[in-house]
């Protein structure tokens, strides 16, 4: 019998990938921006402008398969906001966790 905890932490892969969110609530649509950081239950998203967002909205996210027109549908919620100069990162913590089958793929 396993006794694991359900809020084991997922490791975690520095990576390079296109991907675009918005919020049509927000008035944000198809803003692209670049996963530096990646999970099955989350990622790191960098953006090179200045976005009005904040912890505890709702995006959607299309994550771009490498060298592939393919993306992975998927939505999340914003955990944290740090801003820096004219940039910002984002820390989302997605909805549905991702396959391992797509983080192979991915990273």
């Amino acid at each position: 019998m396993e006794v694991f905890s359900s809020k084991r932490i997922k490791q975690r892969f520095n990576v390079d990938l296109k991907a675009e969110i918005s919020n049509a609530g927000l008035g944000i649509r198809n803003h692209q921006c670049r996963i530096t950081n990646l999970s099955a239950t989350g990622a790191c998203l960098s953006f090179e402008t200045m976005l009005s967002c904040s912890a505890g909205m709702n995006i959607d996210i299309q994550i771009f398969m490498p060298g592939t027109i393919i993306h992975i549908p998927n939505s999340g919620e914003i955990m944290w906001v740090k801003q820096q100069h004219n940039a910002m990162d984002i820390g989302v913590k997605f909805k549905d966790n991702l396959s391992e089958i797509m983080m192979q793929q991915l990273i």
